[in-house]
């Protein structure tokens, strides 16, 4: 899956074409990725391989971040990893291939 991590209340739907992501907060965006893979990202694209974990992630921006790029399997590890980091930032992950959130409690 190709996806991206992002802050909105809104549906897919009902987002318009000149919409842009609220920004994460710094300190909260280095929690999550803490909380879910143990260290803070010191560059905006890395590689997370560690165990059964192979995730791409791209940060948009380091100093005022809106988005995080995912490439990875969404199952396993990959979708817990990706889960925490989510619900860290109350933010949702669009999928897409679905072209849609993608419920990571169902995940």
């Amino acid at each position: 899956m190709i996806g991206i991590i992002v802050k909105t209340e809104a549906e897919v739907e009902d987002l318009d074409q000149e919409w842009i992501p609220e920004a994460f907060e710094l300190s909260a965006l280095n929690k999550a990725f803490e909380d879910a893979i143990g260290y803070i990202p010191s560059k905006e694209e890395f590689c997370h391989d560690k165990g059964d974990a192979l995730i791409y992630f791209t940060i948009d921006d380091l100093n005022e971040p809106r988005a995080i790029t995912i490439n990875c399997t969404l199952s396993g590890v990959q979708a817990e990893i990706i889960k925490t980091i989510a619900s860290r930032l109350d933010a949702k992950v669009y999928d897409s291939e679905t072209c849609g959130f993608v419920d990571i409690n169902n995940v």
